[in-house]
């Protein structure tokens, strides 16, 4: 199962992506609609809401007042941390229930607005951002949705930044097109990068070539070595460690993020540890061996090193799991 957590900020054109990627066989996983069955009329989410918020909040019927929330929590910072508070432990819980049910095949995408600014990019295999510059999403707000541009600045405002979002992006779609420029490339991430991806994984094979950064939807995304070490550092078993290194770059330091540079990645197994459970992590987070095991070995470890590939074929990454040598 390849997963995938699609983001963008408010008018960048997500929901057009995941409606697409659906169309396109994707096992899409809305966060906005689970939001909305968290607090569902009569549920315990929608009474703890009323009961953090007050009764304005709450329509004649009974049902939340989604005008009135939103005018507290975009005003209002702690505001809208309780409000998470409430709501996300439930959005994620549903959301779990949805990938339970999915095929072990699936392309499952993960459709969450806030998935940067509640640090969710490492459990995924994929982070494919949405972008638009921010006086293009207000024009969209104010023409398509009637806002008031203060307030469509506002909205802004209460999301993670361009720059933050793209700094966690492994794939960047640009909306500051026509639509189907926008699903245009959608296909080609699709076709080019998810689906033999989702293959690699499924066969448990790393990527057999590399394609293009236009293909890959690699433009602007940046910091692929960190962002690697944070998805493995996410399912690493206790006993493994991620080798450290500059944020935005591989081991010498060079940036490698736009599809054209190999990074290298170093686990290291401690003593106590079973290596073969961290291949096991590192295949899962996206990274299949790259040779039958004890193939590759070296004198001065205490056991063969595991050499992992990506099987993402965006991207040229190599991991290799170095047992420890037990101290004298």
């Amino acid at each position: 199962m390849l997963r995938v957590g699609l983001t963008g900020g408010i008018a960048a054109g997500k929901s057009a992506v995941a409606r697409h990627l659906a169309e396109r066989g994707a096992v899409v996983v809305d966060a906005d609609l689970l939001a909305r069955e968290a607090v569902a009329p009569g549920s315990p989410g929608l009474g703890e809401v009323a009961a953090a918020f007050g009764p304005d909040i709450l329509r004649a019927d009974g049902a939340l007042d989604r005008p009135a929330l939103g005018a507290l929590v975009f005003a209002d910072t702690s505001a809208r941390e309780r409000l998470n508070a409430i709501v996300h432990p439930r959005v994620r819980a549903l959301a779990a229930a949805l990938i339970d049910g999915a095929p072990e095949d699936a392309v499952v995408v993960e459709d969450i607005p806030l998935l940067v600014e509640t640090g969710q990019a490492a459990r995924f295999h994929l982070v494919v951002v949405v972008d638009a510059p921010d006086d293009l999403r207000v024009d969209r707000m104010v023409g398509q949705r009637g806002m008031d541009p203060a307030d469509a600045r506002r909205r802004i405002a209460a999301q993670a930044s361009r720059a933050d979002r793209l700094r966690e992006a492994d794939a960047v779609l640009a909306n500051d097109r026509t639509l189907d420029d926008l699903l245009a490339a959608t296909d080609a991430l699709w076709d080019a990068r998810m689906v033999p991806f989702r293959d690699n994984l499924a066969a448990g094979r790393p990527a057999a070539e590399m394609i293009g950064p236009a293909a890959a939807g690699l433009a602007g995304a940046t910091g692929l070595a960190r962002r690697v070490r944070a998805r493995l550092a996410a399912v690493l078993p206790p006993g493994a460690s991620v080798e450290t290194g500059g944020d935005d770059g591989g081991p010498d330091g060079r940036d490698a993020g736009a599809g054209d540079e190999r990074v290298l990645v170093s686990v290291t197994v401690a003593p106590d540890a079973d290596p073969a459970a961290v291949s096991t992590a590192v295949r899962t987070a996206g990274f299949p061996r790259d040779a039958p095991a004890g193939r590759r070995q070296d004198p001065s470890m205490a056991g063969p090193r595991a050499v992992h590939r990506a099987a993402d074929p965006g991207i040229d990454v190599t991991v290799t799991v170095v047992p420890h040598p037990p101290s004298s």
